[in-house]
């Protein structure tokens, strides 16, 4: 079904039924899932109750399934000031983050910059820089409440990776700095933080990102650990980030994006 979205006093066009997911699928109780910082898969087991397990493999009337699972760690997840910062609003109290509109960019992390970042980091890291960014997005002034990155190399290995054994490319500040310039107030990015793996607990980029300029906290959001296939190409889209009314800091989520025709 097409269906016609007004944004900036124009009128664009998509097909609600060609919505691709650019989320991770949680695997539990299974080693197919992406690691970082823990290494215990998401675990699932059956409620019990009066001797009665709720497993219709075991003749239960329905299932009834328990979960665990490290909502950072483990799968994608978007994420709130809160995640750094108390008195900011949980991701269960936001609102309005369907029918975003968003620009997909493919970038080549590098190896070595001169931008600023506030630890020191080392050749195996690979940054995304603020040049990288201007490449991809300084020609456009649309498009860009939410800035989805995808990063090469891009292929399905991502899905079950073990970043505990893998250097994870991240944003230089200047790079953070460049989108609040661009006024992007949503992170889509395939690695698993924005900011290195160790940067002794900082999360500059994290605080950069959700605070104003005055030092207030905002409603903006970061979503890590997506996956974004290559059939997806860059360009236009609105972007519906599908997310549990949790009381956290952050939520497993399900962004589905869905091509400007």
């Amino acid at each position: 079904m097409n269906v016609k979205i007004e944004y900036n006093k124009k009128v664009y066009e998509i097909n609600s039924n060609h919505g691709k997911s650019i989320s991770i699928p949680m695997n539990f109780n299974s080693n197919n899932n992406p690691k970082f910082y823990d290494e215990i898969n998401p675990t699932k087991e059956s409620y019990t109750s009066n001797d009665i397990t709720y497993d219709i493999n075991k003749d239960a009337g329905c299932n009834v399934p328990v979960v665990k699972f490290n909502v950072h760690c483990s799968g994608t997840h978007t994420e709130t000031g809160a995640h750094i910062f108390k008195g900011s609003q949980t991701i269960g109290e936001l609102s309005n983050l369907n029918f975003i509109p968003s620009r997909l960019i493919t970038i080549k992390p590098q190896k070595q910059s001169s931008e600023n970042y506030h630890v020191t980091y080392d050749l195996k890291d690979q940054i995304i820089t603020k040049e990288i960014l201007i490449k991809s997005l300084e020609s456009y002034n649309d498009f860009l409440e939410c800035v989805i990155i995808r990063t090469l190399p891009n292929n399905e290995d991502k899905l079950k990776l073990n970043y505990n054994e893998h250097n994870h490319p991240f944003l230089s500040n200047d790079a953070v700095y460049y989108l609040k310039e661009k006024r992007v107030k949503h992170i889509i990015i395939d690695t698993p933080s924005i900011d290195r793996s160790d940067d002794g607990g900082q999360l500059k980029n994290h605080k950069i990102f959700f605070s104003n300029n005055d030092n207030s906290i905002n409603k903006n959001t970061v979503t890590e650990l997506a996956f974004i296939p290559n059939n997806c190409i860059d360009g236009r889209y609105f972007v519906c980030i599908g997310y549990p009314k949790f009381e956290l800091d952050a939520a497993p989520s399900n962004p589905v994006v869905y091509k400007v025709i």
